[in-house]
């Protein structure tokens, strides 16, 4: 768990995982990939919530965390991809 991510924001985004995976594997994807696209699409949203408060938060002083979060966001934005590729059956998912 990264150091700046609270024992609340890991279980949300562990519930989120195994939510998303079950609902995958009950709409008949296999577990594995299922488990796969779940990772994905965590990895790819977990930021997010973090660039929003520093946004709307945000004050001139604050604008270097807003960029570096920015940055993360984007370069995470690949793992988004990466779960669409799986979901729509591409044979090779970009490997970013």
């Amino acid at each position: 768990m990264p150091s700046d991510e609270s024992s609340m924001e890991f279980d949300l985004f562990e519930d989120v995982r195994l939510s998303l995976t079950r609902i995958l594997v009950k709409d008949g994807r296999d577990p594995v990939e299922a488990e796969r696209v779940a990772l994905y699409v965590v990895q790819g949203i977990r930021d997010v919530p973090k660039l929003l408060t520093a946004l709307a938060n945000a004050s001139t002083k604050d604008d270097a965390d807003v960029h570096k979060l920015l940055h993360v966001v984007l370069d995470n934005a690949a793992s988004l991809e990466k779960a669409r590729a799986i979901l729509l059956g591409l044979d090779n998912p970009p490997l970013h």
